[in-house]
């Protein structure tokens, strides 16, 4: 199990944020420097370069030269790798990864529970060799405090922002004992469970605040903030572990809601989260050793749970009505089909992580 955490610089005294930001702006002008040349092929393409082959950087020592080279080509051979057409990547907002030999974060005795120290590529005065060093303090919070017994990686991603940390462990044995849900994800209601729980239906509000910001602004990054932590708020309250041996959901990740709708519905409808809750799901299963199943989503709202009639025209708005008498809100019908297509036909099933 990997996990990873935040932690703000907000800390920082303001010396050590103008270092911080020196050191952004050589490394963003070098980093697309070097995109640029191996963009035009002025440069070989591969994973890592000699530093002597490096003559583009100056006053750059030898480490960093590798690590720009390294994140530069990663960024256009990722880029290679993407279908349709291709445009030239142009570096903005970014991170960088750290290994041991750049940074190295250490328990503090003071104020803050650890420091992050950095080695910046600049050079101190009078001293030819020395690089100039900054220490920058961190703050535990609630959720990095869950990981305080794993083991911390030794890569240290850093931003102008935010320096985050990242922890493994291994997974334990899954649950023997339990029972099996299946839980529906949708717009209107964040999740419907085939116990029949009904679970985040305030989501709707936030995306209705979302499609009203005009997107790439602040409030519009505030608002996606918002929803995502609402999301984890959500099902950290209301799902309840403690007697689940496993969790089915439906995989939509290929699922795209074409223009049936009008236009102002489907620009809510972009902001639907199955990949944030999907994904937080997931991770609680891995904690909690719960067998997560993703099956094929076809019909599983046509389809009727107490007889099996498959008919689209059974479902009425929130309402699923079958003709055998079967009268249910239509997302814990369908949550009771994802269940048994997972739970008791794995032959249909699409994927099962663990």
């Amino acid at each position: 199990m990997i996990r990873s955490t935040k932690h703000t610089l907000k800390f920082t005294t303001k010396s050590k944020r103008e270092q911080i930001n020196n050191l952004f702006l050589i490394y963003s002008l070098y980093l697309q420097k070097t995109i640029d040349m191996l963009w035009n092929k002025e440069i070989s393409l591969k994973k890592m370069m000699n530093t002597k082959d490096v003559t583009w950087m100056d006053d750059l020592g030898g480490q960093y030269k590798q690590l720009i080279y390294k994140q530069a080509s990663e960024i256009v051979r990722g880029t290679n790798n993407r279908k349709g057409k291709k445009s030239k990547p142009i570096v903005k907002n970014f991170t960088i990864n750290f290994d041991e030999k750049f940074i190295k974060s250490e328990l503090s005795n003071n104020s803050f529970d650890k420091w992050v120290r950095l080695r910046l590529p600049f050079i101190k005065k009078d001293y030819k060799n020395q690089r100039i060093e900054v220490l920058i303090p961190i703050k535990e919070h609630k959720h990095s405090l869950k990981y305080k017994d794993w083991k911390q990686v030794k890569t240290i991603k850093l931003s102008k922002n935010y320096v985050s940390f990242v922890f493994e462990k291994e997974a334990e044995q899954l649950k023997q004992e339990g029972k099996a849900i299946g839980l529906d994800c949708g717009y209107k209601k964040l999740l419907a469970s085939s116990e029949g729980q009904i679970i985040g239906k305030e989501l709707e509000q936030i995306y209705e605040k979302i499609s009203r910001k005009k997107q790439g602004s602040k409030a519009f990054k505030r608002t996606l903030i918002e929803r995502d932590n609402k999301i984890n708020k959500v099902i950290n309250r209301a799902v309840d572990l403690s007697n689940i041996k496993q969790i089915v959901v439906e995989d939509l990740k290929d699922v795209k809601h074409k223009s049936k709708f009008r236009k102002q519905f489907n620009n809510k409808l972009q902001r639907w989260s199955y990949p944030k809750v999907i994904n937080k799901l997931e991770r609680l299963c891995e904690e909690n050793r719960i067998l997560f199943t993703k099956v094929n989503p076809s019909y599983t709202s046509q389809t009727c749970s107490v007889c099996g009639t498959v008919d689209k025209t059974q479902r009425k708005g929130e309402l699923y009505q079958c003709s055998c008498g079967n009268l249910m809100d239509a997302d814990y019908n369908a949550s009771i089909n994802i269940l048994h297509r997972g739970a008791y036909s794995p032959s249909i099933q699409s994927e099962v992580r663990l």
